[in-house]
């Protein structure tokens, strides 16, 4: 899978603006110079893995979102769905009958 930047750049933006956050805010609370912060929000440059689990943990987003936009909850319902479809409807509800009730042990 191929990272793109820009959309990277996007999403930090994105989840920067809906937090209220300056760009300034971000830099302090990662530890990095608002100029190295304000580049990364534009896609001038990359980041370390040491920056992006920084960003990942102050605009409480995963890391595959921020690199792939991949949102961990969508992820998990597809691998359900592709996991159901392999079998007949009657499996597909007794399986779905058997999640309920887990859930339903669980407190949900």
């Amino acid at each position: 899978m191929r990272i793109d930047w820009k959309m990277v750049s996007k999403r930090i933006y994105w989840q920067r603006k809906k937090l209220n956050m300056t760009r300034e805010e971000v830099a302090k609370k990662i530890g990095r110079a608002p100029k190295y912060y304000s580049d990364i929000e534009r896609g001038a440059c990359g980041m370390s893995i040491e920056t992006l689990v920084e960003l990942s943990n102050v605009l409480n987003l995963s890391v595959d979102y921020i690199l792939y936009g991949i949102d961990e909850k969508i992820d998990l319902y597809e691998k359900i769905c592709r996991t159901l479809k392999k079998y007949d409807i009657g499996v597909q509800s007794r399986a779905v009958n058997l999640m309920n009730f887990y859930l339903e042990q669980e407190g949900g």
